[in-house]
């Protein structure tokens, strides 16, 4: 035979108070789930947004052979003196964006002259691309291309507005080297210390 048990009964006021907690974590559940993926949606547009309005600049390299390659990172190692004096600027107009296509234009002519090469300003094609946490899109984005040869090469490309540049795999390896750090664990100093 079964034993008995007691059975407790509570009084009506702990089942509204039960009934009212549910009613309230389902309203919030349902909140939840109606405003999250706005909020989601409205902070991927306004970083949309923010991507489409950035003025970039991109290098191509006529190929992807070692010394195609080297000739490009020596043009931009050349070039970023211009797009740091673009980039302190708080006020970007298409008149700077022009001088800075003429002087990028005349750097070349003058310590390039045995480059083929076509200075592109206007809305121009780049590929998708993931740096880091960061993803940018394939898309069409006001820019200037500088076209080396052929341009069927690697590429370099550099967001002014917002400052956002790609950096390089000289400083990505600096920047390993500076993170090397000793990593100690205390408890194995600690018995080291007690057998010295």
């Amino acid at each position: 035979m079964l034993n008995e048990y007691k059975i407790v009964r509570f009084p009506k006021q702990n089942i509204l108070l039960a009934f009212a907690r549910l009613v309230i974590m389902a309203i919030a559940l349902q909140l939840c789930i109606l405003y999250i993926p706005s909020l989601i949606g409205s902070a991927q547009q306004a970083m949309n947004h923010q991507q489409e309005n950035d003025f970039r600049i991109r290098v191509i390299a006529n190929s992807n052979t070692t010394n195609d390659q080297l000739e490009k990172e020596q043009l931009v190692k050349d070039l970023k003196p211009y797009l740091l004096q673009v980039g302190a600027t708080t006020d970007v107009d298409n008149d700077s964006i022009a001088t800075l296509k003429k002087n990028i234009e005349a750097q070349l002519k003058e310590n390039y002259p045995q480059l083929h090469t076509q200075v592109v300003l206007g809305d121009n094609l780049f590929p998708p691309k993931r740096q880091e946490a960061m993803f940018y899109p394939q898309n069409m984005y006001h820019s200037i291309v500088v076209k080396i040869g052929d341009a069927r090469g690697d590429n370099w490309w550099c967001s002014i507005f917002p400052s956002i540049c790609e950096p390089e795999k000289e400083e990505k390896k600096e920047e390993k080297k500076e993170e090397k750090e000793q990593v100690t664990f205390f408890i194995w100093e600690w018995i080291k210390g007690i057998f010295e």
